[in-house]
């Protein structure tokens, strides 16, 4: 599906990204645990640096540079890698960038985050860019993938400290309009290799804050498109921060489902709980 971007939309993306780096490094800055675990097995200072480590890749890709880490078999590696290889291949990128200190990888972070966004201002956000696993997205997806990183992990560092950390509806539409949809329906290369699925199914995604699309899944071929009226197996109603945490596992469906935040209907409601189940995210 060709993004449509209006500039007031693309100026809201950059807005958002700056005002999420300046919060989640502000919460780096209280924290005094350092090594609290926040996700898996990455502490607080392990989730900052793989964001600092992103926004490097962001910042290098949306300016076409295939080389943005500046180490050959890293570089290689996040060109080359589907969603299945990228556990091993964030393991190996945070040896390489060993630094932990929560100050030094706080202004990392805004410096790289301040890069990519001065390189967005001289970009068309239309225009495709070269992304992970030899994707090629619109250049504003790369700045709302950034967006979507920072909220993320700003979430997982937030739940281990125990402080607030709200993700505004706005910002997650960002997200999903301008990140989201065109990663699952544009030019994936390698990215989403071997997640084809069984059979057919076209859901419908409506919100008070995104742009309604079909996405059609075809074992396992997939396709954005702009909603255009006609019936389809299922609609999907959602708040878009709750749809966001539950795409990226930190929500369960069920909860999801079971607060209202996200509701399927239609003929085949059932399809859309399989393929949100299902749906892998990067």
């Amino acid at each position: 599906m060709e993004l449509h971007i209006t500039d007031e939309r693309w100026q809201d993306a950059r807005d958002a990204l700056a005002a999420a780096a300046q919060r989640f490094t502000r919460m780096l800055l209280d924290c005094r645990t350092p090594d609290r675990r926040a996700i898996g097995d990455w502490s607080v200072a392990d989730t900052a640096a793989h964001v600092a480590v992103v926004a490097r890749l962001n910042a290098g890709l949306i300016s076409g540079d295939l080389a943005p880490l500046d180490e050959p078999d890293l570089d290689r590696g996040w060109q080359e890698s589907s969603l299945g290889g990228f556990a091993r291949l964030n393991a190996l990128t945070l040896e390489h960038f060993p630094e932990r200190a929560l100050d030094v990888v706080s202004n990392t972070l805004l410096e790289e985050v301040d890069l990519l966004l001065a390189r967005a201002k001289d970009v068309d956000p239309r225009e495709l860019r070269p992304w992970l696993g030899s994707a090629r997205l619109p250049a504003a997806a790369h700045v709302a993938h950034q967006l979507n990183e920072i909220l993320i992990h700003g979430l997982d560092i937030a739940r281990a400290l125990d402080v607030p950390w709200p993700i505004t509806p706005h910002e997650a539409a960002l997200t999903f309009d301008l990140f989201l949809m065109p990663m699952l329906g544009g030019r994936s290369g390698r990215l989403l290799a071997g997640g084809g699925g069984d059979g057919r199914v076209t859901l419908e995604f409506r919100s008070k804050h995104t742009t309604p699309v079909v996405l059609t899944s075809d074992n396992g071929r997939l396709q954005v498109e702009p909603a255009d009226g006609r019936r389809r197996d299922a609609q999907v109603r959602f708040d878009p921060a709750t749809m966001m945490l539950t795409i990226f596992r930190r929500t369960r469906l069920a909860r999801a489902v079971a607060t209202g935040k996200v509701l399927a209907f239609g003929r085949r409601p059932w399809a859309a709980v399989s393929y949100l189940r299902g749906m892998r995210s990067p």
